[in-house]
C-alpha cells in the first residue's frame, strides 16, 4: 500500500487530517489533497504531468521510422535522414529529417 492509500485509510478509520499528517510526516494540506482527489476522482493515482507543448515532430518521427527501419534495416543514419527529407517533399507536414531526433528514437529516448 503506498503512502497515499495509507494516509486516506487512516482518515477513513477516523483519524483527523492533522493526526494523519503527523503520523505519516506529510503536511495537513497533503492529507486534504489526497482525500479530495479520492472524493473527486474515485482514485488516488497521480495525474499525468505534461509540461510544454505536445511533441508533434517527435510523434511524427516515431510513427514513420519503424516502417522505414523495416524497409531499409541496413541503411545508415544519413540515408535514413535523406529518406525523411524525401517523405517531407512528398507530403507537406511529414516528419522532419533531423539526425538528432532520428538518432534519439533509434537509441530509445
Amino acid at each position: 500500500m503506498d503512502l497515499r492509500e495509507r494516509v486516506v485509510a487512516a482518515v477513513d478509520a477516523g483519524m483527523r487530517p492533522g493526526e494523519a499528517a503527523a503520523r505519516f510526516d506529510v503536511s495537513v494540506r497533503t492529507v486534504e489533497r489526497y482525500v479530495a482527489r479520492r472524493r473527486g476522482t474515485g482514485s488516488l493515482a497521480p495525474t499525468a504531468q505534461r509540461h510544454g507543448s505536445v511533441p508533434e515532430k517527435k510523434n511524427r518521427v516515431q510513427s514513420w521510422l519503424p516502417a522505414r527501419l523495416r524497409q531499409a534495416a541496413d541503411a545508415t543514419l544519413a540515408e535514413h535522414a535523406a529518406a525523411v527529407a524525401v517523405a517531407i517533399a512528398e507530403r507537406r507536414g511529414g516528419v522532419d529529417g533531423d539526425d538528432v531526433a532520428i538518432a534519439g528514437h533509434l537509441a530509445g529516448r
